[in-house]
């Protein structure tokens, strides 16, 4: 009788019965459910499959079943099995760099494992250890374009200068009132001889430069842009008077006036000599064209967020911008850019946040996932449309489809931001045709 007294009690605290309570505490059931579990999310090419054996609630062993991307990025993913045992888990384990994909599809299946408390965390994708190495920059700007549209007349400058550092000045001026400036944009890039190899040709405005520049200096050659550009449209300010007491011998002592060439702009150290060697007197041409015999080229400009499924944004604006003879009715100039946010934590996706404060098309770390330049891409469609050709049938142009094969042709699929520029041009196409300016585009079949 007492026997089964104590065989029944054993059943109840078991967990075999919740009806009787004062049965000694159970041991905690661990994390995930035992046994051996087959789990699976997407890589960067294809689903990766894993099995996994769980012991006492602990992951005890995995196992690659099966995958479709790159061998030798997946192999380096792989580390990360070692480091999920010894965790329990994929919790706070980074993303191994160069195969932050498919470090994120083994990653995402393991908090896929069943848990023993019946809960399902949602998966945040991660970056690997590489992302966080400017978490203490400090210095602050954005270069995050103007929502909507723009539209105006364009003019457009650019010269060498300092050894050849190339410096180019984009204005536009409202088409009623040319001295309205309704948009500023001064850009420069590195001189072909540039010491810093990394950067030769290298646009600084939203590329790596003014990090670099910014962690050795104290300031980002971007800030003293965006400082003049600021004043350039609150004021209207294309021109400004030289300093009478100007002393070339003082240009790089901070704390004297007459280190000044032009008077009055005390602009952020960093770029003083790009702002008075080059940007002023860009303006300056400018400033005489628009006085002299004008322009007959329109700008338009489109940028819009791109959001996720659920609404938010990603972190990425894309931005189109054309530039069309009024005469001919021929597009002259294209750019179509996707530029990250100006704070890492703006960008949804985890491998992406290093780019922060860069666009697509300048960054030089930047991995175009078709397997070409971004530049390289939009640069052929600015030639495409200076040839004549459609806005909207661009079969011809690099990584516009998926059968191209990557030995022969350098691509091997459709890059999604085609998809995303189509957007934008079909946008300032129908304000363009609307405003008479320019001639039919046919769309492709």
């Amino acid at each position: 009788m007492i026997r089964l007294k104590l065989i029944k009690k054993s059943l109840i605290c078991a967990g075999v019965t919740l009806a009787i309570v004062g049965c000694a505490t159970t041991a905690p059931l661990g994390k995930y459910v035992n046994g051996t579990h087959e789990v699976s999310a997407k890589g960067k090419k294809s689903l990766i499959t894993l099995n996994v054996e769980v012991n006492e609630g602990k992951i005890t062993a995995i196992t690659t079943k099966s995958h479709n991307e790159t061998e030798s990025l997946f192999l380096n993913a792989e580390r990360l099995l070692t480091k999920i045992i010894a965790n329990n888990g994929h919790e706070n384990i980074d993303a191994v760099s160069g195969a932050t994909f498919s470090s994120n599809g083994i990653l995402k299946a393991i908090n896929s494992l069943p848990r023993t408390d019946g809960t399902q965390a949602e998966y945040v994708s991660v970056g690997s250890k590489d992302d966080s190495n400017r978490d203490d920059f400090k210095l602050k700007w954005s270069i995050q374009p103007q929502l909507g549209m723009v539209i105006g007349d364009y003019y457009y400058q650019e010269a060498r200068f300092r050894q050849g550092h190339m410096g180019s000045m984009l204005v536009v001026v409202d088409s009623a009132n040319p001295k309205d400036v309704i948009l500023a944009e001064f850009n420069e890039s590195g001189r072909p001889n540039y010491y810093t190899r990394l950067y030769q040709d290298v646009p600084k405005r939203m590329s790596e430069y003014n990090f670099s520049m910014g962690k050795k200096k104290g300031t980002a050659w971007v800030q003293s842009a965006l400082t003049m550009e600021k004043l350039m449209v609150e004021q209207d300010k294309l021109t400004f008077e030289l300093n009478p007491d100007y002393d070339p011998k003082l240009r790089n002592k901070l704390k004297q006036v007459n280190r000044l060439k032009y008077a009055d702009i005390d602009v952020v150290a960093g770029a003083s000599n790009s702002i008075q060697q080059s940007m002023i007197p860009l303006t300056a041409k400018i400033y005489d064209q628009i006085n002299g015999d004008g322009t007959q080229e329109k700008f338009y400009q489109n940028a819009e967020k791109l959001l996720d499924s659920k609404g938010k944004w990603t972190g990425i604006t894309a931005v189109l911008r054309l530039v069309v003879d009024t005469k001919t009715k021929v597009i002259t100039t294209a750019y179509y850019d996707e530029i990250f946010a100006d704070e890492k934590n703006q960008i949804t996706d985890a491998s992406l946040k290093k780019f922060y404060r860069q666009s697509k098309y300048a960054s030089i770390h930047y991995v175009e996932p078709a397997r070409i330049g971004f530049n390289v891409m939009f640069d052929a469609l600015n030639v495409h449309l200076q040839a004549g050709g459609s806005l909207f049938d661009i079969n011809d142009l690099p990584a516009t489809g998926d059968s191209g094969s990557y030995a022969a042709t350098g691509f091997t699929k459709r890059s999604d931001s085609w998809d995303l520029y189509l957007n934008q041009a079909e946008i300032l196409y129908k304000q363009m045709r609307l405003d008479q300016v320019v001639l039919e585009h046919k769309h492709a079949f």
